[in-house]
């Protein structure tokens, strides 16, 4: 659990770390440009909310057990409790 939190915080993180390498280069060769705000700080905080969203999304849809079966609930054989999981559907055989 720690793992998956650490890395929604981590892509929260991107879009501030990706501004910061900006500035660095700015201060490289410090050439303003009219038109631009100074620190976009709305947009880093959505463009890092967008990026944690989207990692859910993607999470659900690559993690996880197979749906399609039939469920077996949890329970007990030879004095040990069996998990719940999904039991795969059988193929049925086409009649010849």
């Amino acid at each position: 659990m720690t793992r998956i939190i650490l890395e929604r915080l981590l892509l929260f993180a991107v879009p501030f770390v990706l501004y910061a390498c900006y500035l660095l280069l700015l201060r490289l060769a410090p050439a303003p440009v009219p038109g631009v705000r100074r620190h976009p700080w709305t947009l880093l905080v959505i463009a890092g909310l967008s990026l944690f969203a989207l990692s859910f999304v993607v999470w659900g849809i690559t993690e996880g057990e197979p749906t399609t079966g039939t469920y077996v609930a949890p329970h007990v054989v030879n004095g040990k409790i069996v998990p719940g999981y999904v039991a795969p559907e059988e193929k049925k055989k086409p009649k010849s």
